[in-house]
């Protein structure tokens, strides 16, 4: 597991893609529930650290990624800090957190932003970061799209068994994020176009359907 640090920076950050909505728990409580409340940040922190290769030399390695990727946020956050950029007041400091925690959900996102458009001093950036502004826009665009796949998959209805190697993970019960959207579940037979009758002509010979 990570050590808090991580945990709290990742938590900051799936929390400011998909919030907790409480406004729209008059339609169920289960459409309240944001990303935090069912652990996308633990997802994000394990495909990090076990499913994501780099270039070392010539080879492709599996490097653990979550540390740095935590420092690349509170870098990023401590330079949108510095820059007078943050358009609303710091939050308290979160304890084992840092600044990108410390800051409010829109902030988090101008954080984000800032990465994506390297509008950021690329010499202060923690390795593999460093001075790599095309690895910077690929995580960041990762941690995106991570975070809305983590959420609306079936991960945080494994449970307890969520953070075991995929062999060895169980549902233990109907994803909540798929109560939400009132996806029914896996079937073997859900009606799908699968394309369109086509007449191929050929010379010399009959059409035939295809």
């Amino acid at each position: 597991m990570a050590n808090e640090h991580i945990r709290t920076t990742f938590i900051a950050l799936v929390e400011a893609i998909v919030p907790n909505m409480p406004d729209v728990a008059v339609y169920g409580a289960e459409q309240a529930a944001g990303a935090v409340e069912l652990g996308i940040h633990d997802y994000l922190i394990w495909e990090l650290d076990h499913n994501l290769s780099l270039f070392v030399g010539y080879y492709l390695a599996n490097i653990p990624m979550a540390s740095s990727t935590a420092m690349l946020l509170n870098a990023g956050a401590a330079q949108l800090i510095a820059s007078g950029k943050a358009q609303d007041p710091r939050l308290h400091v979160v304890w084992g957190g840092g600044p990108f925690a410390s800051l409010s959900c829109r902030d988090r996102i101008r954080v984000l932003a800032m990465l994506e458009h390297l509008d950021v001093d690329l010499g202060c950036l923690p390795p593999p970061y460093k001075n790599d502004g095309g690895l910077v826009t690929f995580i960041v665009d990762y941690l995106n799209r991570g975070t809305m796949f983590g959420f609306y998959s079936e991960w945080s209805a494994y449970g307890s068994t969520r953070l075991n190697t995929p062999t060895c993970r169980i549902l233990e019960y109907f994803p909540v994020s798929w109560r939400q959207v009132g996806y029914p579940g896996v079937s073997k037979g859900y009606r799908a176009v699968r394309g369109y009758l086509l007449t191929i002509e050929r010379n010399g010979k009959e059409a035939s359907d295809a």
